[in-house]
């Protein structure tokens, strides 16, 4: 299996614990300049929404132990509703 990469405008799942998932969009990233490698993400939880920011090694930390996989837009809609 093919491990996600962190791309803009891609909806994913995270696996926080076994009985606990969050789902979040990357809204944006910065390429270069003094935050080069952060992402925003829009996280979806509980009827809330936030803007929260990551960077790119925490990502891929994250997908290198398996917690992160990509879902579809009709997906991260069951979150958000």
């Amino acid at each position: 299996m093919l491990k996600p990469k962190i791309k803009v405008g891609n909806y994913y799942e995270l696996k926080w614990s076994k009985e606990r998932k969050i789902a979040f969009a990357v809204l944006y990233g910065f390429e270069s300049g003094k935050n080069r490698d952060v992402y925003s993400l829009m996280i979806y939880t509980d009827g809330k929404n936030f803007e929260f920011p990551i960077c790119k090694h925490q990502f891929k930390k994250w997908a290198d132990e398996g917690r992160i996989k990509e879902i579809t837009s009709i997906e991260i809609l069951a979150y958000a509703v």
